[in-house]
């Protein structure tokens, strides 16, 4: 909010017949914060991902969502699954004597039915097998909430490091060009030469434009992922994308035998756990309804009050009814129970065999991009950090043509972004794995433990 200062006559008047300096002091101090406060930061200047997860734990509204549907579902079974109510009533009966007078009778009763035990004990299990398979769906959003947080944090980490190639990338040719604009002036350099390094210049910084704007874009979709509704709503645009993430694009070893991983996702991933669940539940929700065929006891007791001219007496009334099962037997709602037991168990086996997708696919990607990174790293890419600094000496010295420092400068870059999208393949690679064992992030995974991104020591 904007400040106005105004100044009264008496003010000013006293200021010019020797008003203490203080005085002065406070006046500019407070002109100095009279302009709109700078918005404080989203997010700090270095972001980790353990920092990260903790923020996405705390605000991500699709985790909400999701904490919010397994309380409802394990509630509902919960509730479905309670002794049902007893009922009260009460009846007044008036009839006229013969002999004069009138004979009231007057009765309450309670009303409680009482279901076969066996019924209600096989809800009962229903209803804790339910709200088990809630949590374990609710582990499996967290699990695909962090693989994604790790996305886009990866996503940021490769950006800022594209663009710090490309700026050096950039740097290097932009000197090659005034270089050539130098010869150029002292004749020893073609018109179309210095042209054709203008142009190469500025498809340099093109690129280089080009990568800033991927980076800020991966730092809104990051910051939009973990911060809270409110500080999206109410932050300006820049406040969201001023930050860094601590993190270095390093390729770890990659030596974890698959049958390890595979025993860790049996045990460990929510949407198996959730499936298993939910056939022990309808298990349980088959049972009731076979006992449920049983017909229920319903008792009634209570008081009764007649008053008659000869006086008043006072009795009670029992009271046991019985269903019976004429027109609705029961059968239905069995075959109704089989074949969601049915799809229930289709559905646990459809699961594990996504699982086994998931974790193979992610386990074989994850080996090719470290042989890939193995191979390139040793036998390519090892010679090409120096390509382009190397070229630019040579050509100063006269033994390489423009065409082949142009051929230098595109394989330099080449190489640096080929290396970025290597590391960055390959822990994108690490992250789908553990997501496939369902790695949550409070989890500390004993066989990827360098998947994490964290900062280089």
């Amino acid at each position: 909010m904007h400040r106005v200062l105004m100044f009264s006559p008496t003010l000013w008047h006293s200021h010019r017949h020797g008003v203490p300096l203080m005085l002065l002091i406070g006046v500019l101090a407070l002109l100095s914060a009279s302009p709109v406060q700078a918005q404080s930061r989203a997010l700090p200047d270095s972001l980790t991902l353990e920092a990260a997860a903790s923020l996405m734990m705390a605000n991500n509204p699709g985790l909400r969502a999701a904490r919010a549907d397994a309380d409802y579902v394990a509630r509902s079974a919960r509730d479905a699954a309670r002794w049902p109510n007893p009922s009260v009533h009460a009846a007044q009966t008036s009839l006229p004597l013969p002999t004069g007078g009138t004979e009231r009778e007057t009765e309450l009763g309670l009303t409680q039915t009482l279901p076969y035990p066996g019924n209600k004990r096989a809800q009962r299990r229903a209803a804790t097998y339910t709200s088990e398979a809630a949590q374990f769906s609710y582990q499996e959003a967290q699990a695909q909430a962090f693989h994604e947080l790790r996305t886009r944090y990866l996503s940021v980490a490769a950006a800022e490091a594209r663009v710090q190639a490309l700026q050096q990338l950039t740097d290097a040719v932009a000197e090659a060009a005034h270089t050539a604009d130098v010869r150029h002036e002292e004749g020893d350099f073609s018109p179309f030469g210095r042209a054709r390094m203008r142009v190469a210049v500025a498809d340099f910084e093109n690129a280089l434009a080009d990568a800033r704007v991927s980076r800020r874009n991966a730092r809104l979709r990051l910051a939009a992922y973990i911060l809270p509704d409110s500080t999206i709503q109410a932050a300006a645009p820049e406040t969201l994308i001023t930050y860094t993430v601590a993190a270095t694009l390093q390729a770890p070893a990659f030596d974890a035998a698959y049958d390890a991983l595979r025993t860790q996702a049996l045990a460990q991933r929510g949407l198996l756990n959730a499936a298993e669940a939910q056939v022990d539940a309808q298990q349980q929700q088959l049972r009731a309804a076979r006992l449920g065929r049983i017909p229920d006891v319903t008792l009634s007791l209570g008081p009764v009050l007649r008053d008659q001219p000869g006086g008043t007496e006072w009795g009670y009334h029992a009271g046991i009814n019985i269903g019976l099962p004429m027109w609705d037997t029961g059968r239905m709602r069995v075959r109704v129970q089989e074949a969601q037991q049915q799809r229930a168990q289709a559905q646990q086996a459809d699961a594990k065999r996504a699982v086994e997708v998931e974790l193979r696919t992610a386990y074989t990607e994850a080996q090719s991009y470290r042989n890939r990174i193995d191979q390139l790293s040793g036998e390519v890419l090892a010679s090409t950090d120096s390509l382009l600094q190397q070229a630019q000496y040579v050509y100063e010295e006269g033994e390489l043509n423009l065409v082949g420092l142009l051929d230098a400068m595109e394989a330099a870059r080449s190489a640096q972004l080929l290396q970025i999208d290597l590391v960055a393949g390959y822990l994108r690679r690490l992250s789908a794995l553990e997501y496939a064992m369902g790695v949550r992030p409070a989890d500390t995974p004993p066989l990827l433990p360098a998947a994490r991104l964290e900062p280089a020591d």
